[in-house]
């Protein structure tokens, strides 16, 4: 039986991060990234792990965009005078991150 990682180091986890790419499969990123461990000398993860990882790294990637959108949004609405309150930056990342974990939480 191989060997088994109930929790992933750091340098897995970093290895996920490298190799993740939206573009690629969840199937295609855990191949990858149980073969870049095994190079590595890491106990090759569970390909269902992986998958949970790489699903959970694209969710957070996703709700930063989100709240980065919602901000450059206000900025646009500033810089072209459709809403000339500064403060409307900060309020509309506030809201976008109020949606983001109220998200998080169900």
């Amino acid at each position: 039986m191989p060997p088994a990682a109930p929790r992933y180091s750091q340098q897995l986890l970093a290895l996920i991060e490298v190799i993740e790419d939206e573009k690629l499969s969840l199937a295609e990123i855990a191949r990858q990234v149980g073969a870049a461990a095994e190079r590595a000398g890491i106990v090759r993860p569970s390909p269902v792990h992986v998958r949970a990882l790489v699903a959970g790294l694209r969710e957070r990637r996703r709700d930063k965009r989100e709240i980065r959108r919602a901000a450059v949004d206000a900025l646009v609405d500033l810089a072209t005078q459709r809403n000339p309150n500064p403060f409307a930056i900060v309020e509309a990342a506030g809201r976008a991150r109020e949606r983001v974990e109220a998200r998080a939480r169900r």
